[in-house]
């Protein structure tokens, strides 16, 4: 199967916000923190009770180029008794060999249910993509196979293949980081719990990278009130910097410089139940209806310098309020996954280097226009696997 990616011209634009008020920030700091990836002593963001998924676990992946122990931890989600889902970027690292794929389910069980992994398939766009767009690769979707089937009672979860994703209430779950949206994920990521809280995806990556280029779902952590809205911040109906444009008008000292025109809905989030991915959130899903619509794949965020008027919330990429998250669009992706489980696409074992990428499959990136490389080389980005040791 032929799979050409073609990356068109970047056609950027920001959409300005007023000032903040300064009743705003007294408010986010004097009421409860809205919650990056969940607080780990609120079970209201935790995996259990009415939105238990017992289904979604932690993943450690090792590297036989790492010392024993050394490897990242990822999130990942059952989709059959013996397949596992998760994001490309955690079982490849360049041409190294994974040595250990470990499965760790504890959600809802009595003791924590350890099974290892003994293949994977990884979508060939994806290192086909990843040298020319890093974090923001297409298809960062893996499936892992199982050395054993689940234990008995828990759920597995169909992929969501509508394509109308945006605007539903989305829930989120991952094994990563925690922490407060004012100050970013600041706490440790964890095997054994997972947090949940809610999102909408908004966006693709469409506008920056060109016609067609759909294959991921975009996402804002918003703080509640205006001035923290990324979304609105990045999508607008004018293109107001970059190299390919003079200065603006409205601009201030060579910075870009946004003022909230009303062109992009101010949708304010889910309050307190609001999200955003952090390190170690990678590979795992977000539901609509019950089904994985996404798999966690990036997160980015502006400089700081040169731009006025931003809405990170902390001036640098660590999951807090204005960060902007990524997910890879499991609609576009579904049937090849269901290849890989029915045993129709080939797995590279657990120990075996990794095989190049077919001969029949064609994955191209086209040198990125101007302002292209002005997005990838003036955002902050990142994929959300967490390092151990």
């Amino acid at each position: 199967m032929k799979q050409t990616f073609l990356i068109i011209a970047l056609i950027i634009g920001l959409l300005g916000l007023s000032n903040v008020q300064a009743f705003e920030l007294a408010e986010l700091d004097s009421e409860s923190k809205i919650i990056t990836v969940g607080d780990p002593m609120d079970p209201k963001y935790a995996n259990a009770g009415d939105n238990l998924r017992n289904g979604v676990g932690s993943i450690f992946i090792g590297f036989a180029e790492l010392p024993p122990g050394w490897g990242f931890l990822c999130t990942a989600t059952a989709i059959g008794p013996r397949h596992i889902l998760t994001a490309a970027h955690c079982v490849t690292e360049g041409d190294w060999t994974v040595s250990d794929i470990i499965l760790y389910l504890s959600a809802g069980l009595d003791e924590v249910e350890v099974i290892e992994g003994i293949g994977f398939a990884v979508h060939p766009a994806y290192p086909a993509t990843n040298p020319d767009l890093g974090a923001f690769a297409i298809g960062d979707i893996a499936v892992i196979e199982l050395a054993e089937d689940l234990p008995a009672g828990i759920d597995t979860y169909e992929l969501y293949t509508d394509f109308d994703e945006f605007g539903q209430e989305t829930r989120h779950y991952g094994h990563g980081r925690s922490g407060t949206g004012n100050k970013g994920a600041t706490g440790g990521s964890s095997w054994t719990y997972a947090r949940t809280g809610l999102n909408t995806y908004e966006q693709t990556l469409e506008l920056f990278f060109g016609e067609g280029i759909v294959f991921h779902l975009l996402y804002d952590f918003d703080s509640g009130g205006s001035k923290h809205n990324a979304m609105a911040w990045w999508f607008s109906s004018e293109f107001q910097c970059g190299p390919d444009n003079d200065t603006p008008p409205w601009a201030q000292d060579g910075q870009c410089t946004t003022f909230k025109d009303g062109s992009y809905p101010d949708f304010k989030g889910f309050r307190k139940f609001e999200i955003g991915i952090a390190p170690g959130d990678s590979g795992g899903p977000g539901f609509i209806d019950g089904k994985i619509a996404g798999v966690h794949s990036f997160g980015f965020t502006h400089y700081c310098e040169g731009v006025t008027n931003g809405t990170d919330f902390t001036c640098g990429l660590d999951s807090s309020f204005g960060e902007m998250s990524g997910d890879t669009r499991v609609s576009f992706f579904a049937d090849w996954v269901e290849d890989v489980v029915d045993g129709t696409e080939p797995t590279t074992p657990v120990g075996v280097a990794p095989a190049a990428i077919a001969a029949d499959t064609e994955s191209t990136v086209e040198f990125l226009s101007p302002s292209g490389k002005y997005f990838i080389n003036n955002t902050f980005s990142a994929t959300m696997r967490a390092r151990v040791k």
